[in-house]
């Protein structure tokens, strides 16, 4: 008797302890993103890819590697983004003996300018839950 509780117990316990694992999961949908950038089918070797979503406020960026690759280390969270492709960053005194040196975009001919800003990028990815393979084609014509 008391083993016929114990196993009608248990299985009452089962289905409330799925739902609160269900129900402590917290957070949004997130995805793994990892790509390629390349300009003219040629790949990007250095700068930064950014993930940009205009409707939530998120955001994710990448280095690229020698090869154009780029992987983004944290979790995006699912949804539609603007892309933009920024060339590095370098020390540059542009006003010697006046300012002192300061960060300016080094010079990278294969990241047309249109491609490093928000408002004029043509860029975009879908982020969806799981595994996410971005190709990202930048191109000299508009």
């Amino acid at each position: 008797m008391c083993g016929r509780r114990l196993d009608i117990a248990i299985k009452s316990i089962i289905p409330l302890l799925f739902l609160v694992a269900i129900s402590c999961k917290s957070g949004p949908r997130t995805g793994k993103v990892e790509g390629k950038v390349t300009f003219e089918g040629k790949a990007v070797t250095e700068g930064f890819v950014n993930f940009l979503n205009p409707t939530e406020g998120g955001s994710a960026e990448a280095a690229l590697k020698e090869d154009g690759s780029f992987v983004v280390n944290e979790p995006v969270v699912v949804g539609d983004y603007i892309v933009i492709i920024r060339p590095p960053s370098q020390i540059l005194d542009t006003d010697p003996g006046k300012s002192p040196p300061a960060p300016v975009d080094k010079p990278a001919s294969n990241i047309p300018e249109r491609y490093r800003q928000q408002g004029t990028t043509t860029l975009k990815a879908k982020v969806n839950e799981g595994k996410n393979v971005i190709e990202l084609n930048m191109t000299k014509a508009p």
